[in-house]
This record gives C-alpha cells, structure tokens and sequence, in this order.
C-alpha cells in the first residue's frame, strides 16, 4: 500500500515523462507497432523452431513480462498520489524534469515508434550478406494477445488506488504471495551461495594462502637475502689491512688443509 500511496498519480503531474514511460511499457510487452514487437517476434519463432515446449515458456514469460510492466505502470502513474494524501501536511507537488532529462525520453520514444520498421537485417550484417526476416503472424498474433491478457489483468488489479482483487489473491495464496514478494527467494540464496559457500569456504581459503605462503615466501626471500647481505657487510669495509688480513687467513687455512691431507 505505501507503494501505491507514494507513488500513484504521476501522470497529472509528469506528462511527458507519462507518456514516455507508457510507450517503452508497450514496446517491452510487444505490442506492435513498437519495437519490441519485431524483435520478441524473432525471439519467439527462434524458441518454437528449437522447442515448442521452449516457445511456450518464452511466450508465459512474455505475458508476465506486459503484466508486471503495467502493474509499475498503473501503480506510478494512476490511483493516489502521496501529493494528495498529504497535501495538507505540507507535501511538495509533483513535477515534470527540466528538458535536459525529458528531451532523452522523448528521443528514446521516437526511436521506440519507428525503429522497428527499419530492415537491420539488411543493413548490419556479419559476412555482408542480407539477413531475410518476415513476421510469423501465427506466433506473434499469438504473443500480442497474451500481452494483451497480461496487460488487462494488471489493469484490472492495480488501475485504481484501491485493489480488491488483488488483496484478496493475496489472501487466497499466503505463500504464494509471501513468495513472489520475496522474487522467490532468489536474493536469499544467492546471498547463501556467495557468502556461506563462495566466499568462506573458497575465497577464503585462497586469501588466507595468497597471503600466506604466496606473500610469505616471497617476503621470507626478501628478508633471508637482506639478512645475508647485512651478514656479509662488514666484510666489505673497503679497508686494503682487513682485506690482507682475511687474504692470508685464508691462505694460512688452506694450507693447512692441504698439509693434513698429505
């Protein structure tokens, strides 16, 4: 509720940016003439040459997908807005962005409208050669009206502020509900995954020996050869008497290992 509250009615306020949002809405569902309808279409045919088990997955999901695009779209920009709820406490009006975000909008939108009319596939290329494409009604008739489907159940459910049938889906399915809320835990075990696995029992480990015995035997070299050349040091005092001195005791020291040898 506090989503529908803060953010319902937009579209009284944010003209533009309602307008705008509505198009990339039908582009994404595949709606034609948009242009996400030409390249779900390719999508969709590629899935049912594959699998027809794979195509009607694809074509479920693109139904979710207009769905729960309309659902964001109803709940921004229809119903309450928070501004009228709370106008008498004070809360500041809604307002359109200056020109310098809304202009990139309605570029996008424009680009959005009549792209999808343009032969890409003629044009780019990997060998030059052509790229043939023609629409198959069969599949694409069939994915405009499961978007359309999906597009009526989120203007059923969430056009007005109030959402009965929704609350009483909700109600129906508890845990259903409690688990699309939560996207169907997946944040809760990809966290469990990186954290409780990846990172303590793998990375760990590899940063515990990284720093240890990589970075330990390299700095154990470091110090060993800086402590031999600190050993050796006074050796090379530069002194001509001490360099004599250390000259003939080896002298006299191998002599005397040659006289014990015979």
């Amino acid at each position: 509720s506090n989503e529908k509250e803060y953010m319902g009615g937009l579209r009284k306020y944010m003209p533009i940016t309602h307008w705008t949002f509505l198009i990339s809405c039908l582009a994404i569902a595949g709606i034609p003439p948009f242009s996400g309808f030409f390249s779900k279409d390719e999508i969709l045919v590629a899935c049912y040459n594959f699998s027809p088990v794979m195509g009607a997955v694809m074509s479920g999901i693109a139904m979710m997908t207009a769905f729960y695009m309309f659902r964001l779209y109803y709940v921004i920009f229809w119903g309450k807005s928070y501004y009228e709820t709370h106008i008498n406490e004070g809360a500041h009006k809604p307002h359109e962005a200056p020109l310098t975000m809304t202009f990139p909008l309605i570029f996008l939108s424009i680009i959005t409208v009549t792209c999808g009319f343009l032969p890409f596939g003629e044009l780019v290329s990997a060998n030059g050669i052509g790229f043939h494409t023609h629409i198959n009604w069969a599949v694409a008739g069939t994915s405009v009206a499961l978007a359309l489907i999906g597009i009526a159940a989120a203007m059923l459910m969430y056009k007005k502020a109030e959402t009965p049938f929704a609350d009483k889906l909700a109600k129906t399915f508890p845990a259903l509900h409690r688990a699309a809320y939560k996207r169907f835990y997946m944040d809760e075990i990809w966290q469990y995954v990186t954290h409780r696995i990846i990172f303590r029992l793998i990375s760990k480990p590899i940063a515990w020996f990284d720093r240890h015995v990589i970075d330990g035997t390299f700095n154990f070299l470091a110090w060993s050869s800086n402590e031999a050349g600190e050993s050796i040091r006074p050796w090379q005092s530069g002194d001509v008497r001490h360099y004599a001195i250390w000259f003939l005791s080896g002298t006299v020291a191998l002599t005397l290992v040659l006289l014990y040898m015979l």
